[in-house]
């Protein structure tokens, strides 16, 4: 790429920043109501867990703050020490005792870290210096797309062994969503999904559990007092709520009939003490953090910034979008927490670093044209734009897209210095 000399901001993107702890300061007082009763049964204290994440939210905004004064280009040369360290640490937790049938947890002086969590991040910082290195090269399969997927895939692997099918599948769905970003072709994209579908399915059914959970979810009648019992108090939770919730404090399904309602299913006692209202408003809240996060990525300063940012958002909006959609039946229970939201210390803490890296890369945010002339260098003539995206969004600022409109071709590679540009850096979303 060629190296331009380009003036980085000195300021973070505030209105994400204040979006994160708006949903942190939220997730607090949630947890404080939702798990009162919880508390006070077992431990004898109703503030147990309130200042649990209390230390917790503090520790994640201190790893934020560090994080986003952190050059992320310092990572790209850390990369493979990232993923050895989740190697090594998956292999020791399958080599421990199981609790309650998993072995998904490590014990750290008293403080427990789930390696599925550096997994997930080791790959996010893996995919993003490959892409970067490997560009244009990513569209043949053998070359440039299965080596990304052959290490994602045994990173999988070994967490369905723990077992977390769950966190296993979000795994690969992260993976390949920043794959295709990074331009990945389409029929090698639906040969994957052609081939992981029936995989997943098989896994699915192959194990009891895992297939008792999901004939509940498809006919929760069956057994609504076993493994139905979770989903049917979650929508019981929301049918109190109504419109406007019963008021905060008040709800009843946190008196031990809905489980887990300060972890898993947090987003249940939402709807039920604040309503509908109140559970869209949170949405609403990680749609604002969607698009200040795009904002960033699109300004990136070169594409390792980029693919970073995307592996990032990918990870977060994909737990989101799952946990609001478990509590609301229209997935089968998973046990994936509401990112910022719900009780928990490894992905509180993980997720604040990787949205200190992400403050970080806005930091060094260039305006969408001063983008654009460092992934499409003068004279370069758009030839690395990348497919996977309508380059119509593009159209009235590359030469490539205005290509495109004009015969409907994009222009031939070049042969040289081959780059996929993700087009959603044109993309024109509002300040």
């Amino acid at each position: 790429m060629t190296e331009q000399t380009i003036k980085p901001a000195q300021s973070i993107d505030k209105i994400l920043l204040m979006v994160v702890l708006i949903l942190m300061t939220f997730g607090i007082v949630m947890i404080f109501s939702a798990s009162q009763v919880i508390a006070e049964r077992k431990f004898d204290n109703t503030f147990h867990f309130l200042l649990q994440q209390l230390l917790r939210v503090c520790l994640g905004f201190l790893i934020l703050v560090v994080a986003a004064k952190y050059d992320y280009h310092n990572y790209m040369n850390k990369t493979m020490l990232f993923m050895l360290i989740a190697f090594i640490l998956l292999i020791v937790v399958l080599g421990l005792e199981r609790v309650k049938g998993a072995s998904r947890w490590l014990s750290i002086g008293g403080f427990g870290i789930q390696p599925s969590e550096i997994a997930k991040l080791g790959l996010i910082f893996y995919l993003a210096a490959y892409l970067n290195n490997k560009g244009d090269r990513i569209r043949d399969f053998q070359n440039g797309l299965l080596p990304p997927l052959l290490i994602a895939g045994v990173f999988a692997f070994m967490i369905i062994l723990q077992p977390n099918f769950s966190t296993a599948v979000v795994l690969m769905m992260m993976v390949l969503a920043v794959l295709f970003i990074g331009g990945m072709r389409m029929k090698h994209l639906l040969l994957l999904l052609g081939s992981l579908i029936p995989l997943a399915g098989i896994l699915a059914v192959v194990s009891p559990y895992r297939f008792a959970r999901l004939y509940t979810f498809m006919h929760p009648e069956s057994d609504a007092q076993g493994m139905g019992y979770q989903i049917k108090q979650s929508l019981i939770s929301f049918g109190n709520g109504g419109l406007f919730g019963v008021g905060l404090g008040e709800g009843k399904q946190k008196m031990l009939f809905l489980p887990e309602p300060f972890t898993d299913f947090i987003y249940s006692i939402i709807g039920e003490e604040l309503g509908f209202i109140g559970a869209v408003a949170v949405l609403a809240l990680f749609v604002v953090f969607l698009f200040r996060a795009v904002k960033i990525a699109r300004t990136a300063p070169d594409l390792y910034g980029f693919y970073l940012a995307a592996g990032i958002i990918i990870s977060i909006a994909l737990y989101v979008v799952i946990n609001a959609g478990v509590a609301v039946g229209i997935f089968p229970t998973t046990g994936l927490p509401m990112p910022f939201i719900s009780y928990g210390g490894t992905s509180l803490l993980f997720t604040c670093f990787m949205i200190g890296v992400l403050l970080n890369i806005s930091k060094q945010s260039v305006s969408k044209e001063e983008a654009l002339k460092v992934i499409m260098p003068e004279g370069d003539n758009g030839e690395r734009l990348s497919e996977n995206f309508n380059v119509y969004m593009n159209a009235d600022e590359n030469p490539a897209g205005k290509a495109y409109k004009k015969t409907g071709t994009v222009p031939p590679q070049s042969a040289k210095n081959k780059k996929s540009i993700p087009s959603i850096v044109g993309m024109d979303f509002s300040d």
